[in-house]
């Protein structure tokens, strides 16, 4: 009996091992990320449809993911003036540009995740995206006058949409080819340097970066400072500030101007709240959700997520709505130093004594003639004491005749 019983547990295990290996086998290759070099997404419809508008491009297509939808045509237009203004620029012919990205058609086609066989089909028509796509982005970069009457702000938000990338290295490729004597990679093209440190120019260029949504993050997430330009000055840059919570106000808290996402501390000691300064337009939602998602797909530290859902949290519903959108359906834990700060804030709000002070403070000192009230009446409620106490210590000890 016992040796039936364990010969038919060999023959189960056998036959469960069989399984899971066929499975193995048959596992689709883009489920391993860093195995196939992809960096660009289709976003999950469980992502999509919580902000559907955030992740369609309004312009123009870049990459095949988008390209052909009936919106976009207009622009293709564009595409072909673009590269005629990049072959003059060049010096070189179609055919030479075809010559030097022919060899690079494989390794761009692995950068883009689930790409239909149609592309993988047809080489030819997707290297054909790639180089006139290529020649719009850089003629943008490059800021070329020529271009300009069709670089508009809705171009720049398309240009940050994750399904919209195109790869760094087809990218830096073409800039090479448009400028051979500089020698350089786009990302020394995005950031215009404005005396900035030796050490943060070395740190910002020794990084490889996938796309320009990549440099995007990037900007948002480095620490030591914002001097430089910013990679998209429709999504972060000079305008009008985030409206405060009040009940910050009311328990003492002050505020200091940050730098970027990582920039984001609070003083216990001071109560000072550091939060960085970001416009609020209609394309931020579109650059931050986009950063989001490429997190979350990519794989890395949800430190752009982690802020939105901080601010969501901090931010009072009826003043500030734009974070909370952004924050819905999302369930992810906050970063771990956000964690920090959101906890030390919510300690520090929770104090009663704190906001006594702070209404005591509005109401009474906001100008000087409140603040010398005040004081006389102190000073007068001080000497009435006096005078009680005095009053009852000689009524209780009369003086010895």
């Amino acid at each position: 009996m016992e040796l039936s019983r364990l010969h038919n547990k060999d023959a189960l295990v056998e036959i469960i091992t069989q399984n899971l290996n066929s499975h193995l086998e048959n596992l689709p290759d883009d489920l391993e990320r860093k195995d196939n070099g992809a960096s660009i997404y289709r976003i999950p419809d469980h992502i999509k449809k919580v902000h559907p508008k955030a992740f369609k491009p309004k312009r123009v297509s870049f990459g095949p993911y988008h390209h052909g939808e009936l919106h976009l045509s207009p622009m293709e237009k564009m595409k072909h003036l673009a590269l005629r203004y990049f072959e003059r620029r060049c010096g070189l012919c179609v055919e030479d540009i075809v010559n030097e990205l022919w060899d690079m058609l494989e390794d761009l086609q692995r950068s883009y995740d689930k790409l239909d066989d149609e592309w993988k089909k047809k080489p030819t028509k997707f290297l054909e995206v790639m180089i006139l796509d290529g020649c719009l982005m850089m003629q943008v970069l490059l800021e070329d006058t020529d271009v300009s009457k069709f670089t508009t702000t809705d171009v720049l938000r398309d240009m940050l949409l994750l399904e919209n990338q195109l790869p760094m290295k087809l990218l830096d490729k073409l800039y090479l080819m448009s400028m051979p004597e500089h020698n350089k990679k786009v990302k020394s093209l995005v950031w215009e340097f404005r005396n900035l440190p030796t050490e943060v120019k070395k740190t910002l260029l020794e990084r490889d970066y996938l796309h320009l949504l990549d440099m995007y993050r990037a900007e948002l997430v480095f620490y030591k400072g914002n001097e430089w330009k910013p990679l998209q000055r429709s999504h972060l840059g000079m305008g009008h500030e985030i409206q405060l919570a009040t009940r910050f106000h009311k328990a003492g808290i002050k505020f200091k101007k940050g730098c970027n996402l990582m920039d984001v501390y609070f003083d216990r000691k001071r109560g000072v709240l550091s939060l960085p300064f970001i416009e609020m337009n209609a394309h931020i939602d579109s650059g931050l959700v986009n950063a989001m998602a490429f997190e979350k797909l990519y794989g890395i530290d949800n430190i752009v997520d982690s802020f939105v859902i901080l601010m969501g949290n901090l931010m009072e519903k009826d003043e500030v709505d734009s974070f909370n959108q952004l924050a819905k359906g999302e369930v992810l834990g906050m970063w771990g130093h956000y964690n920090y700060v959101y906890n030390s804030v919510n300690e520090h709000c929770k104090r009663p004594w704190r906001i006594w002070w702070t209404t005591l403070k509005d109401v009474n000192f906001q100008s000087p003639w409140t603040i010398i009230s005040t004081l006389s009446a102190l000073i007068g409620f001080a000497f009435l004491i006096i005078q009680t106490v005095y009053g009852v210590y000689g009524y209780y000890m009369p003086r010895r005749s």
